[in-house]
């Protein structure tokens, strides 16, 4: 009998040990916006977010309660660091995230044919059965006020 109660003694101290890891380590709470890709911090109230596809991130303090209703779904992460930016690859693959890289576009690139539409200019090429007529020259808007009157 002692035996027995040795042995569950044992066993349940081992088992209260080996889960104490689980109850000591601390988890962080995230939510997560995959369609900006926007990591929100519950404890600390801030967000952070990268502008450039995850390859630097920032923060932004929250002062207000209100949900934000431009960032989309959320969905909510537990983490047991507080470098939830790590693993964001992973976030993107689970949750189908959008990667935004605004320092990555070249804005000159993407609107230079734009641009090349806007100053192009129209020249008329003249056909040797067009007779080129120069368009007659109007004096200057100081001969026509000030100069001499035909009689």
């Amino acid at each position: 009998m002692r035996r027995i109660i040795l042995f569950l003694f044992v066993s349940i101290y081992s088992l209260i040990i080996s889960s104490c890891d689980n109850l000591t380590q601390k988890r962080f709470e995230f939510f997560y916006y995959p369609a900006k890709n926007i990591y929100y911090d519950v404890a600390d109230k801030f967000y952070l977010y990268s502008l450039d596809g995850g390859r630097t991130w920032d923060s932004a303090r929250v002062t207000t309660t209100a949900a934000p209703a431009t960032l989309g779904d959320k969905e909510t992460i537990y983490s047991t660091t507080h470098e939830i930016w790590m693993q964001n690859n992973e976030h993107i693959k689970q949750f189908n995230a959008h990667v935004i890289d605004i320092a990555g576009m070249d804005t000159a690139i993407s609107n230079q044919d734009l641009v090349a539409e806007r100053k192009a200019k129209k020249i008329r090429i003249v056909t040797d059965t067009e007779t080129s007529k120069e368009p007659e020259k109007k004096p200057g808007f100081f001969k026509r006020l000030f100069g001499k009157k035909n009689k």
